[in-house]
Formats: structure tokens, sequence, C-alpha cells
């Protein structure tokens, strides 16, 4: 007995089947795909920026490259819009943001040296034909005071990245405000505890009782000693809270600005 030939419809059942196969398979395949690029919790996903990094008439090292494409990477999570995708090649590191980022404001941080310095303020720079900045032999700087009330006069620098080890924002229900928690190493604390007990033994309300965080040149915040702080005695502990009704978004900010680490040299969008 031999097996009867398949029919013509038997032979046009299982092209049909082949066929169908072949079409559950190929939208599986792309369900899957489209799944992925819409996935919110993926990396990346949102626009993509190219970052020169380093003057270009210098030489950068690779190692350096590496660095700056680390640090970015950090940043970029600061913000806790998603996770980046980053890739560094000859002097460029490409970024690709989260989906959710937002793109100026990812680019001004990531395009941030991120220099931090500490200073005590010494007084305030008055106005035409009162004592200024020129006149006081101990202020190193006048800067703008973020509160937009003047120029602060700085004395010198007492800290810098090296002596900050962490930043992080806590809420305040009792000032139903944001607080940014900034906690030293051995040496910043130590510094800021000297720091904090020369301000404290003047008045509440005088300048001189402010310290001032600057990053890049710009005062990102000039607290004011709480009269509870001893003269001579200062915050010891190794850490600090700064207040200043402070608004989620704008502590969280600051906070990413005092902690991050700075760039080992410039880097620019391509």
């Amino acid at each position: 007995m031999y097996p009867h030939p398949p029919t013509p419809r038997r032979r046009g059942r299982g092209w049909l089947i082949a066929v169908f196969a072949a079409a559950a398979l190929t939208m599986i395949v792309l369900a899957g795909a489209m799944a992925w690029v819409w996935w919110s919790a993926r990396p990346g996903g949102g626009e993509t920026v190219a970052f020169r990094v380093g003057d270009p008439t210098a030489t950068v090292s690779p190692e350096t490259v590496d660095r700056v494409a680390e640090l970015l990477v950090r940043r970029v999570r600061s913000m806790e819009a998603g996770e980046p995708v980053v890739t560094a090649g000859g002097r460029t590191v490409t970024v690709e943001l989260p989906r959710d980022a937002d793109v100026e404001e990812a680019v001004a941080l990531m395009e941030r040296r991120g220099s931090l310095t500490v200073h005590p303020v010494v007084g305030l720079a008055g106005p035409v034909g009162e004592p200024g900045a020129e006149d006081r032999t101990d202020a190193e700087l006048a800067l703008p005071s973020p509160d937009g009330s003047g120029d602060l006069l700085l004395g010198p620098a007492a800290l810098d990245n090296g002596g900050v080890a962490s930043a992080e924002t806590e809420h305040s229900p009792i000032a139903s405000a944001w607080l940014v928690n900034v906690a030293f190493t051995e040496r910043g604390a130590d510094t800021w505890a000297r720091m904090t007990g020369e301000a404290a033994c003047h008045p509440a309300g005088s300048p001189e009782r402010r310290l001032a965080i600057v990053v890049d040149g710009e005062v990102v915040t000039a607290p004011e000693l709480s009269p509870d702080v001893a003269c001579e005695v200062g915050l010891s502990g190794g850490s600090t809270a700064i207040s200043g009704a402070f608004p989620e978004e704008e502590a969280s900010a600051l906070a990413t600005l005092v902690s991050m680490d700075p760039l080992p040299v410039e880097v620019t969008v391509e």
C-alpha cells in the first residue's frame, strides 16, 4: 500500500497554516520591539545630545573622556527622570536622555563645571558712595546674593568639593517646606565646624553670620546660622541642614549642585 499523495485541498490548507504562523510570529516580534521602544522605564528614549570634551586645541586622554561620561550619567540620574544611555568615543560623549527629562535643564546641568567653594560672608556691597568690595581688605570677591538683596562680600574659600560627601532633600512637615541635608567628609566636617563657629560670633541678622556656597562663580545659597548656634562652637557632627522655604524642585536642584563632582575639563554641546 502506498500513501495517497496530498490532495490540492490539503496542500492549500498547509500553506495557509504556514502563512498564518509566519504572520503571527512577525506580529509577536513587532509587538515586542514596540513594547521595548515605548517602555517608559527603559534607559534613554528621549532626545540625544552630543558633547565635546575639553578644549579642541588641547590633548584629552581616553581616561578623561571616560570620567566625563561617568559624571554625566550621575548628573542625569540626579534629575530623577530616568536612566540615560551614554556612549564615549574620541573627544565626544553622546547622551540619550530619558524620555521624561527636561532637555534644556539636563544640558545646562551637564555643561556646568561643578566647581564648589564655601566662603564666609564678610559684608554687603553698599550703594554708590558707601563702602564696597574695594574698601574691604578681608573681601576676596563680591557676588550677587541668590535672594536678590544685593552683592555679598566674600572672604577666602575655606571648603571645596572634596569637603562634601553628599546632599539629599528632606521634607519638613513643621515648616511645610523642603530642606537640603549636607554630609561632609572628615576634613570638611572640621572646616564647617570652624567656619560656623566663627560666623556665630556675629549678631543675628548681620551678613557676617552667613556662609555662601558658590558653584561655578554663582552663589547658590547663603544661609544665615540659626540663633542657637554658639560662638566658637559652631555646627559639629559632620552634617548640616540648609533651610530656606524651598519648594521640592528647588531643593532637589540645590542638592544636586552641592553634591556633584566637578568635571575634569570643560564640556560643551557640539
